[in-house]
C-alpha cells in the first residue's frame, strides 16, 4: 500500500473547507481521536480525506480525450461485427 502523509494530505484538505465545515471536522476528528486507538484512528482518518469534503476535488480536463488520441483513432481499421466476440462467434 502507497505510503500517505497524514499531517499534508489533512492540512491541504482543511484548507478547501469552509468555516462551517471546520468545525464539524474538528468535532468529528475529537471524538474518532478520542474514542480509538492509533492504528483504527490512522485508518479513520486516512478514509477521510479520500472522500468529500476532504478529498481534492476530480479535474474533468485529465478525463478529455487529446486532438492526438482523437487523431490515432482515426487511424484504425474500422470494428467489424464480429470484433467485440474477438473471432469466437459467440
Amino acid at each position: 500500500m502507497r505510503r500517505v502523509d497524514l499531517v499534508t494530505v489533512t492540512l491541504e484538505s482543511w484548507s478547501r473547507l469552509d468555516d462551517r465545515q471546520r468545525q464539524r471536522f474538528a468535532e468529528m476528528f475529537l471524538r474518532a481521536a478520542l474514542r480509538l486507538g492509533g492504528t483504527e484512528f490512522r485508518r479513520w482518518l486516512r478514509r477521510r480525506v479520500r472522500t468529500a469534503p476532504l478529498a481534492a476535488p476530480v479535474n474533468p480536463a485529465a478525463f478529455a480525450i487529446s486532438d492526438d488520441m482523437v487523431a490515432m483513432l482515426k487511424q484504425l481499421p474500422p470494428l467489424k461485427p464480429d470484433d467485440a466476440d474477438r473471432g469466437t462467434g459467440l
